[in-house]
């Protein structure tokens, strides 16, 4: 197959493999973003960590593909050898696959898995999967909002810090993965800050909670503000909470 001229053509890979009972997969996650019709030529390295040779299965299957590409196969836009590959003791391999854009808008998603006999505990398979992204340059659509804030403190977790849920709706066309950051602000000052490393990825048309915890503040009424960033867009919400004399929260 030709390779066409890359018009626009970018791509992450997650420096540090994934590795699982001793198989090495690098990278761990790739995110190929690049012009419709369009080719990306890749490579995964296995690396056999055990002391015995070991037989690796390799499969793809369809991951979360935007609502425009919801019907599409990932057989149609990635294409990887599927026969199985003997590493022996330590030994390393790569593994090369080939991503098309045709016709696409917004992104899709592939889950890649390697698997395996463990040679320590034979009847064992063991898989490591790793996540690969394409998304079309120029088709991207970035929405979302913080759909709901929550709070929760049960006594007995106390200890452990009140726990701020909050739900995300993706109602773009590619995968985000959002960070930010929490405050608790009092009249017009900010009584507390605290930032929102990357989050797992939310992705297109569905929602997700996640959960940062807080510490309990002296008794007052207090505004608990989330603001989520990604792509340079920036979403949040607020809500009212109140702390007594004994570190409980109610909203």
């Amino acid at each position: 197959m030709k390779k066409k001229l890359l018009t626009a053509l970018f791509i992450l890979t997650v420096s540090a493999g994934w590795s699982l009972a001793g198989l090495l997969v690098t990278p761990a996650r790739s995110e190929i973003v690049m012009e419709d019709g369009n080719i990306y030529d890749g490579t995964y390295i296995l690396e056999n960590d055990n002391d015995s040779a070991i037989n690796v299965a390799i499969t793809a299957d369809n991951w979360n593909n935007s609502p425009e590409n919801a019907g599409v196969d990932v057989k149609e836009w990635l294409n990887i050898p599927l026969k199985p590959v003997t590493l022996q003791p330590h030994q390393k391999t790569e593994i090369k696959y080939t991503a098309k854009s045709s016709n696409y808008k917004g992104s899709l998603s592939a889950m890649v898995s390697f698997s395996f006999v463990s040679p320590a505990a034979r009847g064992i398979n063991l898989m490591t999967s790793v996540p690969i992204y394409m998304t079309i340059a120029g088709t991207e659509r970035m929405e979302f909002n913080i759909e709901s804030i929550s709070v929760e403190n049960p006594k007995m977790y106390k200890e452990e810090g009140i726990a701020v849920i909050f739900k995300v709706k993706n109602s773009g066309n590619i995968p985000l993965r959002l960070s930010g950051k929490m405050k608790i602000i009092k009249g017009k000052k900010t009584a507390y800050e605290q930032g929102i490393g990357e989050q797992n990825p939310v992705y297109p048309g569905l929602d997700r909670i996640f959960m940062e915890k807080l510490a309990p503040l002296k008794k007052g009424k207090y505004i608990l503000n989330i603001s989520l960033s990604a792509f340079g867009k920036t979403a949040e919400k607020s809500i009212q909470i109140r702390f007594n004399k004994y570190g409980d929260v109610s909203y």
